[in-house]
């Protein structure tokens, strides 16, 4: 399941860890969909860009587009989200 040697998760890592929490989340694009909610990615185009609160639990600053490795800690700031809804 991680990603990188720092254990970090990609997108679709993250989409099962969610669903074997019991989470609806069907698909990485539902993922970014449920991101875009939190505020930590924004729509540019063809694809996500990182923004200042989605940096935080990415390896990467910023800006930056389809960010591929996210910190663990990033599920439960998502399933946290969900069950709030």
């Amino acid at each position: 399941m991680p990603y990188n040697y720092k254990g970090d998760l990609n997108k679709r890592g993250i989409v099962k860890k969610l669903q074997d929490m019991g989470l609806d989340v069907k698909s990485v694009n539902a993922l970014n969909k449920i991101m875009e909610k939190m505020g930590l990615l924004i729509h540019y185009g063809n694809g996500w860009g990182t923004t200042d609160a989605g940096a935080k639990f990415s390896m990467w600053h910023k800006g930056v587009l389809n960010s591929d490795a996210w910190h663990p800690e990033l599920v439960d700031e998502i399933a946290k989200f969900l069950k709030n809804k």
